[in-house]
């Protein structure tokens, strides 16, 4: 699978998963499978976009990390 196919279909499978999120939400379905799909939907996106762009992605990762004062600090906030 080329580069190209496998960003398309990871940005849909994200598409997919914020909409099952959306109608999670719109059912009132618990806050734990809300956040697994909203959770698969944000990975699906970081993966399409990796996989659209890799270098470009991580520069641009590495560089807020290092902007947020975090760089050397050795832990991450979240």
């Amino acid at each position: 699978m080329s580069a190209d196919t496998d960003a398309r279909y990871l940005f849909r499978r994200a598409r997919e998963e914020a909409e099952k999120a959306d109608a999670a939400v719109a059912r009132h379905a618990s806050e734990a499978e809300i956040a697994a799909h909203r959770e698969l939907a944000l990975r699906y996106k970081v993966r399409a976009l990796a996989a659209s762009a890799p270098e470009q992605v991580l520069c641009d990762a590495m560089e807020k990390f290092n902007s947020s004062g975090h760089a050397g600090a050795g832990t991450i906030a979240h």
